[in-house]
This record gives structure tokens, sequence and C-alpha cells, in this order.
């Protein structure tokens, strides 16, 4: 392992929104905590309120308030109990749920009057089921409650203080109030994270995506330090980072951490009492024993305690996202997990496929600027090279040629003119008319005339079109390879020209008297591949008829998809 220290990123800085909250917030994904503190108040404002209403209870006085006390008692030492113990938090969620319908069993009938908690105690075991499980838990503890509530009515049937109607009305409300939860719960969605990727594209590509990453997932979760450990499909060993602070340890090698990868894909863990927590799909809790299910040597090497761990998988690497010293860490960071983990390997996989872009232009800009070179400098050098040759033989013959010389020396200047007029071309960013493409190809079409010693002419019979600038320089250089094609492997001395606009579609069409290209073994004529890739790129397409004392290449261009 080697030790580096790198900035901290401010996410609020760059404009990216995390819509999470804050750490700081006391009942930050603390449900446990909001069900303490509700039955302790349900306790204690019932039997406040019945001690002040002389009339309550109307049954079983004695036994009522110490029912009431004890249940307060209970309440105050299971808030004591969980509020800072995950583990304890979990292992009494189902024995405090049995306590809390029970209360609502023998309290709902003692009291009648206006400070009855018939609603409040009816809810908070709904409630209960549904934050910590699911709409089934839901579903079997409204049933559970109504069939009590019902047995307890029929049990005090006839007697003195039954009264039918309030009876009725108050069977029908649970039915309504347990259908309007298990149908919300049914339907629930999971936000407990909410992260905008888009705003993290700003942030793509300008340092470690790991680093990115992990951040994203302390920020959210409120966690001091944290640990990414990834590896690509094949490999056996991991890699990653742990940021401390503003401290980042790279970690180069790393043994597989979780060995029970069937525990569950998001698990709280603490090493020193060696406990795991996850939940199932159904949201039930599960219990391990962290020596168990983590490989306790690399654990300490990576120097973990406690914490969250979280499944990592994104298309590009598997691995885990290890999250510490969270404040006030409970249960329901289990859920949250799972999230960050998506999220994770979310930012992972765009920072590849951003990278694979990246890669891809340069790649394409290198291809183009090669097919550039070679279809400008390249064929006009081999242009100047067929004059030369020709001046030499005239010098070796005693012809005057100075004139020669200085028309060579001419179009040297004017193809310096090209070049700059080129990379000019290429600095803007705009479509030029149709009439000034034209003029650049006829000035290009006379220089091509004297370098290759050809009778080469341009014709065009449309009017008016906007031309991008990407489709005039690719017109530009194929008729300068076409005509090269023509002269140097066709022998012509005369090339005809044809510029059309077809709709979306630019036409060139080049007419030479050469001999014409060679055949393949179906017959048909050998394409110029410098030609063809070229097309390719474009987008366009590529005909070409050829015969003794005739060549005609006719090549299309689509004007939309360059302008795109």
């Amino acid at each position: 392992m080697r030790f580096l220290r790198l900035p901290l990123i401010s996410l609020a800085r760059e404009g990216a929104a995390l819509e999470l909250g804050t750490a700081k917030n006391l009942f930050k994904y603390q449900s446990g905590r909001v069900i303490a503190l509700g039955r302790v108040m349900l306790a204690a404002m019932f039997l406040v309120a019945i001690w002040l209403d002389k009339s309550q209870p109307s049954d079983a006085v004695p036994q009522t308030y110490a029912f009431l006390f004890l249940y307060l008692c209970f309440a105050l030492a299971v808030a004591a109990a969980t509020w800072s113990n995950w583990w304890r938090d979990a292992r009494l969620a189902v024995p405090a749920h049995l306590v809390d319908m029970a209360m609502f069993a023998v309290i709902v009938f003692s009291t009648n009057g206006y400070t009855s908690p018939f609603f409040l105690v009816f809810i908070l075991p709904l409630l209960s089921a549904a934050i910590r499980w699911g709409w089934r838990e839901t579903a079997i503890t409204a049933l559970a409650l109504v069939v009590l509530f019902f047995t307890g009515g029929l049990l005090v049937w006839g007697s003195i203080g039954f009264e039918l109607q309030r009876f009725i009305v108050r069977t029908a409300h649970l039915v309504i109030l347990s259908s309007i939860l298990i149908w919300f719960g049914i339907h629930q969605r999971f936000t407990s994270l909410f992260v905008r990727l888009d705003d993290f594209d700003s942030l793509i590509g300008q340092g470690d995506p790991g680093a990115l990453a992990l951040r994203v997932a302390m920020e959210a979760a409120g966690a001091r330090s944290g640990t990414l450990l990834t590896r690509s499909e094949g490999e056996e060993h991991f890699s990653g980072l742990r940021i401390d602070g503003e401290s980042v340890r790279t970690i180069d090698r790393a043994e597989p951490l979780v060995s029970d990868r069937g525990f569950g894909k998001s698990l709280l863990f603490d090493l020193g009492k060696n406990r795991a927590l996850t939940k199932t799909a159904r949201s039930w809790v599960r219990f391990g024993k962290a020596l168990a299910i983590l490989d306790s040597s690399e654990a300490n090497r990576l120097g973990l305690r406690s914490g969250l761990i979280a499944d990592l998988r994104c298309g590009t690497a598997e691995g885990w996202l290890i999250l510490e010293d969270i404040p006030e860490l409970s249960a329901d960071y289990i859920d949250l997990g799972r999230e960050v983990g998506r999220a994770a390997g979310s930012l992972l996989d765009r920072a590849a496929l951003v990278s694979a872009i990246e890669e891809s232009v340069a790649a394409q800009t290198r291809l183009s600027l090669a097919r550039d070179v070679h279809d400008s400098i390249v064929q006009f050098l081999a242009g100047a090279s067929f004059r030369v040759e020709a001046i030499a033989r005239a010098a070796r013959s005693g012809s005057q040629v100075d004139a020669d010389l200085n028309e060579l020396k001419r179009l040297l200047v004017e193809e310096q003119t090209e070049i700059r007029s080129f990379v000019s071309a290429l600095r803007r960013d705009r479509a030029i008319e149709l009439a000034e493409v034209v003029e650049d190809l006829r000035a290009l079409a006379v220089r091509l005339s004297q370098q290759w010693s050809i009778d080469c002419k341009v014709s065009t019979a449309a009017k008016e079109a906007a031309i991008p600038i990407r489709v005039h320089l690719d017109v530009q250089q194929l008729l300068r390879e076409a005509v090269a094609n023509a002269v140097r492997h066709g022998g012509a001395d005369q090339v005809a020209v044809e510029l059309a606009v077809d709709g979306d579609t630019l036409k060139l069409d080049v007419v030479d008297n050469g001999r014409g290209f060679g055949q393949a073994n179906g017959g048909a004529p050998v394409e110029p591949w410098s030609l063809k890739e070229r097309v390719d790129r474009a987008h366009g397409s590529l005909l070409l008829v050829s015969e003794p004392g005739r060549t005609d290449v006719s090549i299309s261009l689509p004007l939309a998809a360059a302008g795109a």
C-alpha cells in the first residue's frame, strides 16, 4: 500500500447536488428511534390524560393504571437500550411490536371518553410494521389488531357500558385505515437516496473516478471514512483506495473481504462484538457473526472496525463499498447501502463510458487528420514530384525551364495558402453557402490541372444550399484523391466534376478519360480504398463504374448527419 494526500472534492462548489439532508439530523435514517420515541410519548400522554380526566378509566381502574405505568417503563427501557445500538434495535423489534399490539387489546376497552387513544394505539403498530418491514407484515398486523378488537367486543357484548354503534363505527374505521396503509405499503418507493448522476458529469474525467464514487457514497451516508475495493472480470485480487478525512490511501492488492457473499448485498458489521446484520428481500432482519462473514485478517489489514458494507457491481468491475464512522448508525442504513452501491457503480460505468468516448474521438481525430494530410499535402507533393520530373527531363534536353520553375514555385505558395485556409476552416463551426464551396472547388481544380498537367473542370446546376464545414473539407479532399487516382493509376488527362444537391444529400460526380480501374475476382472494379474510407466515415455512399477510356466515380454525402 502507498499513501497519498488529495484535496477534498467540494461537491457543492462544483454544483453537484445531493438531495439527502444532513447527517447531523438526529433522526436521519433512524426509524427505530422514531418508533421508540413515539411509544414513549404515547404512553406518557395517555397516562397523563386519564389522570386529568376523572371519568377515566371507566373499567378496572387499578389494573389500567398499573398496566399503563408498566408500558411507560417498558417504552423508556426500549428507547434507552436501542437509542444508539443498531443490534439491540433489530433484536427487540419483534418483541416490542407484540407488546404494542397487546397494549391496544387491553387499553382500548378500558376507556371510552375523548381521552381514549383508540386510533393512536392502533396506528403505532401499523406504522412500525410498515417502516420496519413491508406491506405483508403491515397487513398481518392490521388483521391481528382487527381480530383482537372484534374478539374483545364480543367478550363485552351485552355489558352495561358496551355501545354497539361505537363498536361498529370503530371496526369500520380500523378496516378502512388498515386498507389505506397497506395500499401505501404496496406502492411505496424507497426515497432514502436521490442522486442526479448528470450533476457529476463536470467532475468525471478530472480525477480518479473511484475517488469520486467513494466521496459521493460518503456524502450520502455521512461517513467520515470509507474504502472502495474493485476488481475487473477474471482478476483474483482487489484494488482501490481508502479515504479518511482528507487523507487518501491507495490499495494495490487486497484479498476478497467478504467470504460469505450469500449473507447479503448490504450489511452492518461490528468486528469487535462479532456482529453482522442484513435484510432479506422481504425486509426481514437477518443476524450473523461478522467473523464468519468477513475475512478477519483482511479486515484488520485494511483497518476496518465497524460500519456499512455494500455490494458494488457495474459493467466494468465488481467489488465492495465500505463506509465507517457513520454517526448514529442504524438498520435503516442497510437499505441506503444498496442505493449507494448502485449509485457508485453507475458513476464508475459513466466514467468508463466517458473515457471510452474520449479515446474514440481522439482516434477518429487522428485518423481524420491523417486522411486530410494524405489527401492534401501528400497528393500535392506527388503532383509536385511529377512536375519536377518533367522539368528535369526538359532541362536535360536543353529546353528553358525558368518558366516551369516559376510556375512550380507559385503552386507551392498557393498550396501553403491552401493549408492555412484548411487549418482556419477546422477552427470554424458554421455552415457555408454552396456558391463558396463551388468557388473553392474551381480554384482547386485549376491548381490540380497545373500540378498534374491535365484539364480539370468543375460545374454545377445547383443554386443555393448550406454546406457543413466538414462536408466542404471532405469534398475538397475527395476531389484531390480522385484526380490523383485518375492521373497516376488511369493515365487520364481530362477530369470533369459535377456538383449537385438533392434534398439533404450532396452529390459529387467525377468522370475521367483514363484506362479505368482493375477488376476484382467477381468482375467488379476495385474501389479505391482512400476514397471509400473517407466516404464511409462521412456516412455516405460511393458508386464506381469503370471501363477502358472512362471512369465514373459517383459520391453521395449526407448534409444533415454532418451538421448534427
